[in-house]
């Protein structure tokens, strides 16, 4: 079944909020997520220094916020990291640090933060 645009974007956020659990992912997506050593540095960086905002882990990074706010979407896109939103204070959360793969049946098992 073929979803709007609108329907898309909705279910999007409703898995940001955590109010729904995505759709697994093509493996090659995770993959190319990952495969950027700047992502996984910033994944490194919020499991392990819990900032409390996007521009604290800016600062920690040594990037622009819009950067990181950029590379951020893509790490909640594959389901690693979430996103809180207190006021006016985005606080990235680490859900995942890591996953296991199967390339013969192109599958995957996430690993949650411990």
């Amino acid at each position: 079944m073929k979803k709007s645009l609108t329907e898309l974007r909705e279910e999007m956020r409703a898995v940001a909020r955590g109010e729904r659990v995505p759709a697994p992912l093509s493996t090659d997506i995770i993959i190319k997520v990952l495969a950027v050593p700047e992502n996984r540095t910033l994944l490194n960086l919020i499991s392990t220094n819990n900032p409390a905002s996007v521009s604290e882990l800016a600062q920690q990074a040594n990037r622009e916020q819009s950067n990181v706010s950029r590379a951020l979407q893509r790490l909640v896109s594959i389901g690693f990291v979430r996103l809180e939103k207190t006021g006016k204070t985005v606080r990235p959360i680490a859900v995942k640090t890591g996953f296991r793969m199967d390339f013969t049946n192109n599958t995957y098992e996430s690993l949650a933060v411990a």
